[in-house]
């Protein structure tokens, strides 16, 4: 009986340091910072989105945000103001890979990737990431930190939220006039005009 008791304490030591020793290697996956923008919205002053041919930049002159290149469309306050709150508060979770080879697997590459790029007010990248969709967790999204190789999962799914059309970010802007002097201008409703 004393014999048996032995082993039982020398398996049980075994399972215990097992344990740990698997706690250890698995603790190396986890972020060791988890916020990814260490930054002030306020030292932002323009940001730029990118993917395959199309991108976007937005300028903000201290009051408002702008497109350039499209001076047709005006800023949807609430596009960028949800922008701001999930982007700035965003974690990493989990790292995937630290391999650039599965960059592409992953969707943080440059061909396959959103580029998205703060810059202040002297035009200096305040913080540059890659993302990408996953295709493990819909809930969060892949992304890559400046040059870094490592590749982590975001807290949120923000693949939708660094999007490169000037639409999704602006709207036509429409002014009213009830002076209908130039004919040529506009479009006539009833008395007021949009041109």
């Amino acid at each position: 009986m004393v014999k048996q008791m032995r082993w039982m304490a020398v398996l049980l030591i075994v399972l215990v340091a097992g344990y740990f020793i698997n706690s250890f290697q698995q603790g190396k996956y986890n972020a060791s910072s988890d916020r990814i923008f260490n930054i002030d919205q306020s030292d932002i002053f323009s940001l730029e989105i990118s993917k395959d041919n199309e991108s976007v930049k937005l300028s903000f002159d201290g009051e408002s945000w702008e497109i350039l290149d499209h001076d047709s469309l005006t800023v949807k306050v609430n596009t960028i103001n949800s922008f701001f709150t999930t982007i700035l508060t965003l974690e990493k979770t989990s790292l995937v890979s630290k391999n650039p080879a599965n960059w592409h697997k992953f969707m943080v590459d440059d061909s396959s990737g959103a580029k998205l790029k703060f810059l202040d007010y002297e035009n200096k990248v305040l913080s540059e990431v890659v993302v990408g969709r996953s295709n493990a967790e819909w809930s969060s999204s892949n992304i890559r930190i400046g040059d870094q190789p490592e590749v982590y999962h975001t807290s949120e799914n923000i693949s939708w939220q660094i999007n490169p059309s000037p639409t999704y970010w602006g709207e036509v802007c429409l002014l009213y006039t009830s002076d209908a002097a130039d004919e040529g201008l506009g479009v006539d409703l009833g008395g007021r005009r949009i041109i």
